[in-house]
């Protein structure tokens, strides 16, 4: 018996045999060619090959829901992308290098970018790029259209309970599938928020990514135990594993059953303070699947994706379009937009930005939007013009005093006074917040509370720059706790700000739906949190089984701990006297 840990990418309990897949990707050589017309030409022709099996893909991926069908309708644009394929066709004829080659080249160039993004979204997005290119260059190279090798075939022919093992899985090969005997992914490469994840859940199949080596320590035929949970893969397990997993999937079944029902309701506490559970959202993908009536709204709205994703500035009317779209179908729910939080780990080359020691500590998010005014400027005009169609709100990131926060507001009045000249209707009311993730934001919170009409704690954030621990680092990624007593003191002191200002504040970031820490925020008098959509239900459920007033004095004396483990064990003790364990 062998036990593998990874990330919990789609819920649920699956069990069967495995089938391991073989890596099998193409890497072309570069050559030389005379004739750039006849490479562009067989570009074409791939073209042409490539939008037919991507089509019926999407017929395949639209019996699975709206989700699901739309992975395959972004790999469509991106195929037919004219502004990235124009790049390629420029460098065939200037360089005279084979059109394989240089989409490989251009591909590996956006992924590289993407990689060093502490973002998954974005990471997440440039797979797609990869996935398109590569199937590409296999019609290109006359190999099968998915870019699967003949002895990965078989794996839509499985005959009994399969569970699919392999460094990574792309959309096209997990489309085709045998649905009746597929029973889970688990693959090495990818996050939470990847295609072949979202493909998992319309399936209603567990995932679990990022299991290093699993492709070498699981053999085809192994009897493999996947919980989705809490990303836990046990290979040939005994009895004893057998009997709990059963007991646990059977619970899990009934539980989500559960959540379902909670998605539409309102979260209040039993003593009846309220409390909005907005989503995260900050890709096409989620944008396009947002859905209403299942959340309060969209707490945070990521606007890098559309810098990022591009080869120049999104120009105003492709961001209103955008955000405007999202404020009407909304229907008066509230669409918190950050404004542009680039630089750090988020980088795009058109910016020219510069190469930095300590990017984290340096030149990105607000300071950049203040130092690049216009650029500040044009995603004003379009948030505030996309305020004439809903409830929306602006948001400024990494703001870490006062001087920053009135020159940034100084900037919406100049955004406003230019739409006025132009009579272009907007809200002039907007409320415009701040996130809160540094510890200077955090002690001059009060003071900031007095000129912001809001406060969302960057939680990801603030918790590594309060422990000084970089989650990425393996050595010191266990500093990173979201126990730690600092880190939930630093939130008291924001709340407490808050409240004497009487301004609305909420969370963002993994401890946001952590159930752990439910009645921590809830005691200390949080607005509204902003979760993962499928974590909606839950979190609405946890907050309607506790009472702010019952579980002050255990919060009250989980902080007083001396240790990140004196709290959880408060904290767990708590989660269990109220049943949510």
């Amino acid at each position: 018996m062998n036990v593998l840990n990874g990330l919990a990418g789609a819920s649920g309990f699956g069990s069967g045999r495995a089938v391991v897949k073989c890596k099998s990707k193409i890497i072309p050589q570069r050559r030389f060619v005379q004739n750039s017309e006849a490479e562009i030409k067989r570009f074409r022709e791939a073209q042409i090959v490539c939008e037919k099996r991507i089509q019926e893909r999407m017929k395949k991926a639209g019996e699975l829901g709206k989700a699901a069908a739309e992975i395959f309708t972004a790999h469509r644009a991106i195929l037919n992308d004219e502004a990235f394929f124009q790049g390629i066709f420029s460098r065939v004829e200037s360089e005279k290098l084979n059109i394989e080659f240089l989409i490989y080249d251009e591909f590996e160039k956006i992924t590289a970018r993407f990689e060093a993004v502490d973002d998954q979204l974005l990471r997440e997005r440039a797979a797609d790029i990869e996935q398109v290119c590569h199937e590409v260059i296999g019609i290109l190279y006359g190999v099968d259209g998915s870019g699967v090798a003949e002895r990965d075939k078989a794996l839509s022919k499985c005959d009994e309970n399969t569970i699919i093992v392999s460094y990574e899985l792309t959309p096209a090969e997990a489309i085709g599938l045998d649905k009746r005997t597929l029973k889970g992914f688990v693959t090495e490469k990818g996050g939470v928020t990847s295609h072949t994840v979202i493909l998992a859940k319309a399936l209603g199949i567990p995932a679990i990514t990022g299991v290093r080596g699993a492709a070498d320590v699981v053999k085809s035929g192994d009897y493999l135990l996947i919980d989705g949970c809490l990303g836990r893969v046990i290979v040939n397990p005994d009895g004893a594993k057998v009997a709990n997993f059963m007991l646990r999937s059977a619970e899990y079944a009934r539980k989500q059953a559960f959540y379902a029902e909670y998605f539409e309701k309102k979260a209040l506490t039993l003593d009846g303070h309220r409390i909005d559970v907005g989503v995260n959202s900050g890709d096409e993908q989620s944008i396009k699947g947002f859905e209403p009536n299942r959340c309060d709204g969209i707490g945070l709205l990521r606007t890098e994706f559309l810098y990022m994703s591009r080869s120049e500035y999104p120009d105003e009317q492709v961001q209103y379009e955008i955000y405007g779209g999202l404020a009407f179908k909304a229907g008066g729910k509230e669409v918190v937009i950050r404004t542009l939080d680039m630089g750090g780990d988020k980088q795009a080359p058109y910016m020219a930005l510069p190469q930095e020691e300590n990017p984290f500590l340096g030149y990105r998010a607000i300071r950049i939007c203040l130092d690049r005014r216009e650029l500040f400027h044009t995603q004003l005009r379009a948030i505030l013009r996309a305020s004439a169609h809903g409830n929306v709100k602006i948001m400024f990131p990494m703001i870490i005093n006062l001087e920053e926060l009135r020159t940034a507001k100084q900037c919406v009045e100049r955004a406003k006074c230019s739409l006025k000249e132009q009579g272009i209707p907007f809200n002039e009311h907007i409320e415009v917040g701040i996130m809160i993730e540094t510890p200077a934001a955090v002690l001059i919170s009060d003071k900031l509370a007095r000129e912001a009409d809001f406060f969302s704690i960057g939680s990801n954030d603030l918790v590594q720059y309060v422990t000084a621990a970089d989650r990425k680092n393996e050595r010191v990624n266990k500093l990173y706790d979201n126990c730690n007593i600092s880190v939930l003191r630093a939130i008291k002191m924001v709340s407490e700000s808050a409240g004497k200002a009487q301004i609305p504040w909420g969370i963002c970031g993994e401890v946001a739906s952590e159930a752990l820490l439910l009645p921590v925020w809830a005691a200390f008098g949080v607005s509204k949190l902003s979760v993962a959509p499928a974590l909606v239900g839950r979190v609405k459920y946890g907050i309607g089984q506790l009472s702010r007033l019952d579980v002050m004095e255990t919060v009250k004396s989980a902080l007083n701990q001396d240790t990140a483990a004196g709290a959880r064990r408060e904290l767990d003790a708590l989660l269990a006297q109220l049943g949510l364990v």
